[in-house]
């Protein structure tokens, strides 16, 4: 893992994306205020899917990449697109198959979401090399090793924002998170639940946090950013469904 890392700081890398190194500064990279804007929208899962299926990704790769090209819209719409990709935080499950002890079992993954390519295809390619680098250096640390990388990961961000420093050195542009939950309709007092969309925290240097979470074959999308450094928050439901459209072109999976 050091190999890599180092590797990469000097430039030799192979394409694994570590915190800090050439992280643009950018509009979502920006101090925040107390203000927020929360906005959430639903998407089927099988539509996901299928693209993973044709162009040999993950649903994970594609959510990014679905991300990717919301956000490369969002900036562009405000004449922003930095001239470096934006990195995303990727938390993933590090939990062996039939581990039902472990409370926490958590790793991370920083993301190129190569939002300076213009073709979604090329995009997508980058995105998904980018995570299968990220995997390979979790596969090769113990469960304990991945969980204390996830933590250290944490550390130079509250470091930055008590000094008052994450807008200028951001340690990654956000964080995207896609949660597993129900594959089964779920009910409340005899209501069926439609949606659940999770609300996470933005901060200082990581003006906007995606998360996502599995509901009855559908994809819960719950945005949540700072108003006042990221103005125009709800655009961002329909530059997602105007990239999930393009990555369905591509695909060639178009009802």
């Amino acid at each position: 893992m050091a190999g890599d890392y180092l590797k990469t700081i000097l430039g030799s890398g192979s394409g694994l994306a570590i915190p800090f190194h050439q992280v643009p500064r950018s509009p979502i990279s920006a101090r925040i205020s107390g203000a927020r804007r929360f906005v959430a929208q639903s998407w089927e899962l099988d539509r996901i899917k299928a693209i993973g299926a044709a162009l040999g990704g993950t649903v994970n790769d594609v959510v990014l990449a679905m991300c990717a090209g919301a956000l490369r819209r969002y900036l562009e719409a405000h004449d922003e697109v930095p001239a470096r990709s934006l990195k995303a935080l990727v938390p993933v499950s590090i939990r062996n198959a039939g581990d039902v002890d472990s409370s926490n079992a958590i790793g991370s993954i920083v993301a190129d979401l190569a939002t300076h390519i213009g073709d979604p295809e090329q995009r997508f390619r980058q995105i998904q090399s980018s995570m299968r680098k990220g995997k390979e250096m979790l596969q090769g640390l113990s469960g304990r090793e991945a969980e204390l990388l996830w933590q250290l990961n944490q550390v130079p961000a509250l470091l930055m924002s008590l000094l008052g420093l994450a807008d200028r050195f951001p340690i990654v542009s956000l964080t995207i998170s896609n949660v597993p939950g129900s594959q089964r309709q779920l009910y409340l007092n005899g209501a069926t639940v439609d949606g659940l969309y999770p609300v996470s925290i933005p901060f200082d240097g990581m003006a906007m946090n995606i998360t996502l979470v599995s509901n009855n074959n559908k994809l819960d999308f719950g945005i949540i950013a700072c108003r006042r450094s990221l103005p125009a928050l709800q655009r961002m439901i329909d530059y997602l469904d105007d990239s999930l459209v393009e990555l369905e072109q591509v695909a060639g999976t178009v009802k």
